[in-house]
């Protein structure tokens, strides 16, 4: 019986990949590699972002400054 549970997904898999439509714009070969490199660069600018916001949040909740004890004056 499990197959007839991707039955539907494939059934719309195979509906969508068949029916053709009209396309009203043309993309060249390059859109795709520029969409592509977007996306990356949001993913990373989102990750860094998140990086610096989480520093901030653990520093925030930190101990403060804490002063070492091997620090002697030497006179």
């Amino acid at each position: 019986m499990k197959s007839s549970r991707y039955f539907p997904v494939f059934l719309a898999l195979v509906v969508t990949l068949t029916v053709s439509v009209p396309a009203y714009a043309y993309l060249d070969p390059g859109t795709g590699s520029v969409i592509y490199q977007a996306l990356i660069v949001a993913f990373l600018a989102a990750a860094a972002a998140g990086r610096f916001w989480w520093a901030k949040v653990k520093g925030l909740f930190g101990r403060g400054s804490s002063q070492s004890t091997d620090e002697t004056e030497v006179e």
